[in-house]
């Protein structure tokens, strides 16, 4: 279900509705928030993992605290997406109303003290489904957890969560590339060699599969990394004479349409290894192999 909202009825209903109605509203409508807020998701975590600089390709290899500012790097990029200034006590000002944004990776929220009775956007993820759950509530003591931590922070109960203005419920959110590769494999590529030889690899072992300039950037842990795919001791003079074609979403459009490999956007590649005769002829005419 990808909405769940809160029945008019519900006591929080004069509460929760204006904040998820001003939060549709500065991300430019619901459809945009559906597409923009899981992308932001994937940028935070992708900026904690930090590949290009770390080598690091999961967020489970990341250090507690990191995992801990993860929280704060999404406040940051949601509250500068919607444009919402920060509030003089919490996280955010919707339109005279002060809120938290409140993120998980686990199952459930760390709500301290100072959040009792205040409304939160809520937002978990979880890396192992690509899978979001964000919505708003008020923190009302009765839909805590009785129990708190060390830090008397408490969880929201279960029956607490039946009280969530759910703005995406199990919504997908984009996966983390590295995670589709084994761990074999991602050994495989570190050890390829330099950083065109890295590149190589990755595009010799995904096929078929749009590859990002982050993943790309990642790989490479080069300043100059868009180097490592062209030619001129590029990925693409080692590939080339192995019959694999790589493509940019910039300037191979029409190769791209032409052997039928879906969409692949102007921040992407990737990479083919032709099927027939004729495509092999068409590959080596338009220069793709050799």
């Amino acid at each position: 279900m990808a909405t769940l909202p809160l029945d008019s009825t519900h006591p929080d209903y004069a509460s929760v509705h204006p904040i998820v109605k001003a939060i549709y509203e500065a991300a430019g409508g619901r459809d945009e928030f559906e597409v923009n807020i899981p992308i932001i998701l994937r940028t935070a975590i992708d900026e904690v993992i930090d590949t290009p600089r770390t080598g690091r390709f999961l967020l489970e290899q990341t250090e507690k605290t990191e995992k801990t500012y993860l929280g704060t790097k999404v406040e940051i990029l949601v509250r500068a997406f919607l444009k919402f200034s920060k509030g003089s006590v919490l996280d955010m000002n919707v339109k005279g109303a002060e809120g938290d944004i409140k993120n998980t990776m686990g199952t459930n929220w760390s709500i301290p003290r100072e959040n009792v009775g205040r409304p939160a956007l809520l937002i978990r993820s979880s890396e192992a489904k690509s899978l979001c759950d964000i919505g708003v509530a008020v923190l009302h003591d009765g839909y805590l957890n009785p129990g708190q931590n060390q830090d008397a922070k408490r969880g929201v109960s279960a029956a607490g969560a039946a009280n969530i203005w759910w703005m995406l419920r199990q919504h997908p959110y984009p996966v983390n590339f590295w995670q589709l590769l084994s761990d074999s494999q991602r050994k495989a590529l570190i050890n390829a060699g330099g950083g065109s030889a890295r590149i190589a690899a990755l595009f010799e072992m995904v096929q078929g599969r749009p590859i990002s300039r982050v993943q790309i950037q990642g790989l490479a842990r080069q300043l100059d990394y868009m180097k490592r795919i062209r030619r001129n001791g590029g990925a693409r003079d080692i590939l080339a004479p192995k019959g694999i074609a790589i493509f940019s979403g910039v300037y191979d459009q029409e190769p791209i349409k032409h052997l039928g490999l879906g969409l692949v956007t102007r921040e992407e590649f990737i990479s083919y290894t032709p099927k027939s005769t004729d495509e092999v002829s068409y590959l080596r005419r338009i220069g793709h192999i050799d």
